[in-house]
């Protein structure tokens, strides 16, 4: 693990069960199947603490032997867990080892959970904040309960009163949106946002930003990069808080992948090399555990070449470690 620093970062999100079958069926006969801890904040905490980065997760957990177990295993991976606890169940969703959480392999099982039933009363703000310098969500959590878009778009606000970092992941998943607009509600998050990660598409749904250039599918069209500059050059021009931009490009066919990404700070796009590989172990995480390399590498004050080259390596050497989070594997110091 690494060397332990200072700051101390918050994600707030759900935390799930990522129960995993393999594709074939199996399952059933051998009466087994993978179960993970998973959720996008959860991830992003998980490679943050492995790093040696003081962490906690606002979440909530059903008030039982369940919830008592996960608390314990967050605690044990040294991260705080700020706990709603009431009567329920925790969401989940069903994912094959093959498949990707943007396609129609994943399904959904968190409506209702103790997550999107919560009020989210139950800490006072110098308990949810102590000594935080980093605040981090994805759009995953706006878009689960209204209830949790407030508390969203209420921790933003405090957070930049007290003059703390506030990162949002772009990440969209259609069927959590289906009866959303989700402009309508990330565009009232927007202005407290200063390190914001994503890709062109997320970047068109989310903050209506259009791609204009014409895509032809290749991974290393120069198209991509020009449209890359141009969504991140418009994002500031609507949001001139926002001082980061990154934009990631996984493109898979089959079990290959291509992957490289990009940051655009000031007024400069800074490029990272390509990664490819003809066959990928595991296709969930691999965003949230770039996301982690891009907190842990800013708040170490490393240049943005250097953040961005190593959160690209981390990206990609996540696509070969199974389950939802990074593992001893993958040390950052050691890239």
């Amino acid at each position: 693990m690494a060397q332990e620093t200072s700051n101390k970062i918050l994600c707030f999100g759900e935390l799930l069960l990522h129960f995993a079958p393999d594709s074939e069926g199996t399952w059933l006969k051998n009466q087994a199947l993978k179960i993970y801890v998973g959720g996008a904040e959860y991830n992003v905490a998980s490679a943050l603490s492995r790093w040696g980065n003081h962490v906690s997760l606002y979440s909530a957990l059903p008030e039982n032997y369940l919830g008592n177990q996960l608390e314990l295993k967050l605690n044990d991976d040294k991260i705080k867990v700020l706990a709603e606890k009431s009567n329920g169940r925790m969401g989940a969703f069903y994912l094959p080892f093959d498949g990707d959480m943007q396609n129609a392999k994943v399904i959904y099982d968190r409506f209702p959970s103790v997550f999107t039933e919560s009020d989210f009363s139950g800490f006072s703000d110098d308990e949810v904040f102590k000594d935080v310098t980093w605040l981090h969500i994805s759009t995953i959590t706006p878009a689960l309960s209204e209830n949790a878009f407030r508390k969203c778009l209420d921790l933003m606000k405090k957070a930049n009163a007290r003059n703390i970092k506030v990162s949002l992941d772009l990440n969209y998943r259609a069927s959590l949106w289906q009866h959303q607009n989700p402009y309508d509600k990330i565009s009232q998050l927007m202005p407290f946002v200063k390190v914001l990660m994503g890709n062109i598409w997320s970047i068109q749904e989310f903050l209506n930003i259009p791609i204009e250039y014409e895509l032809n599918g290749n991974f290393n069209d120069e198209n991509l990069l020009k449209q890359a500059e141009k969504s991140a050059s418009e994002i500031q021009k609507q949001y001139p808080n926002v001082e980061l931009i990154a934009n990631t490009f996984r493109f898979t066919k089959g079990d290959e992948v291509n992957y490289f990404a990009t940051i655009y700070s000031e007024e400069k796009l800074f490029i990272s090399e390509q990664y490819y590989s003809d066959k990928i172990l595991e296709r969930v995480g691999s965003g949230d555990s770039f996301m982690a390399a891009l907190i842990h590498g800013s708040i170490k004050g490393n240049s943005i070449q250097k953040i961005l080259d190593d959160a690209v390596k981390v990206a990609f050497k996540k696509l070969f470690v199974q389950g939802d989070t990074i593992n001893e594997t993958i040390n950052i110091e050691n890239l």
